[in-house]
């Protein structure tokens, strides 16, 4: 069985020793360095991913075996992003760097697999700016200690099967068609992809949706999140408003029952719950945005996605700050069309063009968004989003052989292991 994101096997020489670390803030962190048998070598590649255990990475062996080191970290909210700030997610990849370089290597490569890759995009990006022009604030206004950190930067970063965000990613999945955020199984018919009227045609059948619906659907989405941000914000400024009052002169005087009152305001941390987010039809009209890819989406584990629409979906749970900085289209920071641009180290590009989560056209975005003078794409054929063969790929190399074909000599050209 192909792990998603995991190496089956690997060879005994293969280096391998476990590390405990600590972000720049102190949180405990943990992961895999894998070294190749013959060598120290000074190049390390770093993955990580904001809530996935890349400990055991699938490009680990190969990377090892080509003469550099590799590294799989986790981060503080290790398989639960429920309350995940990606401004706090920048001290573990700062405390990780810190780490390696603590460690005797001279050079550290981002490789921003998926979600890694809007991590360590917005991480260079904050990286790249004096530490007094960094965020203060995650977007619910929570302060995050940037400015008051050193963050170490990195010799170069790749992108791997990554999308623009995990915010945008969600923002293209939301489903417009709810009528009543507490009401899950509500539905407006106007906008729903569900809907045969739409276009749908449950798998196998071929759904079509045309243009005229697609704008309205896109259209409600953006509606769909706006309101759920305001939501969101609100309960992030009532919670603010009663910490402050905490401090004040009102928290040592008054009744003791409103004083009561105010300190359970002041700490409750209120959470969302998010229904039916997958609904984006380019996962059943394959001629929207056409690639390799098979109908469907990862997180519907090969049924219809109408399935995991409403079923298990993804960003269930949140709290209101934690949908503010990671899965908000419209408010996270860690979105590669806004922090690219300012990345100027070397960068290389590669989409599996058999994702069925994460298409051509926003790989081609998210180079041209890069502001690296050295910068590389290259497309992968007929691999899917975790670079298991898909369709014509079956009588290929694995994907996942045949990445390193791409990485390895792009790590070569600029740092000889």
């Amino acid at each position: 069985m192909r792990l998603p994101f995991a190496f089956s096997s690997i060879a005994g020489d293969i280096r391998r020793e476990i590390v405990y670390h600590h972000a720049a803030d102190g949180v405990p962190l943990g992961g895999i360095v894998y070294r190749p048998p013959d060598r120290d070598p000074r190049t390390i590649v770093l993955a990580m991913h904001p809530r996935g255990d890349f400990s055991r990475h699938y490009l680990a062996p190969g990377i090892a075996r080509a003469g550099y080191a590799f590294c799989g970290a986790t981060s503080r909210y290790l398989n639960n992003d429920a309350d995940a700030l990606h401004e706090r997610l920048l001290l573990d990849v700062a405390g990780t760097i810190s780490f390696l370089r603590g460690a005797g290597f001279e050079r550290v490569v981002l490789c921003g697999n998926s979600g890694g890759g809007s991590l360590f995009g917005f991480y260079l990006e904050q990286a790249g700016k004096p530490a007094a022009a960094r965020l203060a604030t995650a977007p619910s206004g929570d302060a995050v200690p940037l400015h008051a950190t050193e963050l170490p930067g990195a010799a170069g970063f790749f992108l791997l099967a990554a999308h623009l965000g995990e915010g945008e990613f969600l923002l293209s999945r939301l489903d417009p068609s709810v009528v009543d955020e507490d009401e899950p199984s509500t539905v407006n018919s106007v906008f729903d992809m569900y809907g045969p009227e739409n276009g749908y045609r449950p798998l196998p059948g071929e759904s079509r949706y045309d243009a005229a619906f697609l704008d309205r659907f896109r259209a409600a989405q953006r509606e769909r999140c706006v309101r759920i941000d305001a939501r969101a914000l609100a309960w992030c400024d009532e919670a603010r408003w009663y910490r402050r009052r905490m401090k004040g002169s009102d928290s040592s005087g008054g009744e003791p029952g409103e004083r009561y009152r105010t300190l359970r305001h002041a700490l409750v941390r209120r959470y969302l719950l998010i229904y039916r987010t997958l609904a984006d039809p380019r996962y059943l009209d394959l001629t929207i945005d056409p690639s390799q890819r098979r109908p469907g989406s990862i997180f519907s584990y090969g049924r219809d996605p109408i399935a995991g629409n409403y079923g298990e979906g993804l960003a269930r749970v949140m709290s209101a700050r934690g949908w503010l900085s990671t899965w908000s289209g419209l408010c996270s920071n860690a979105d590669l069309r806004r922090t690219l641009p300012e990345v100027r180290v070397p960068t290389l590009v590669v989409n599996a063009v058999a994702d069925s989560d994460i298409y051509p056209s926003e790989a081609r975005e998210i180079y041209a968004a890069s502001g690296a003078p050295d910068k590389e794409f290259h497309e992968l054929e007929w691999a899917d989003h975790y670079l298991n063969p898909v369709g014509e790929g079956l009588g290929l190399a694995d994907p996942r052989e045949r990445v390193l074909d791409v990485v390895v000599p792009w790590l070569r050209e600029r740092w000889p292991s």
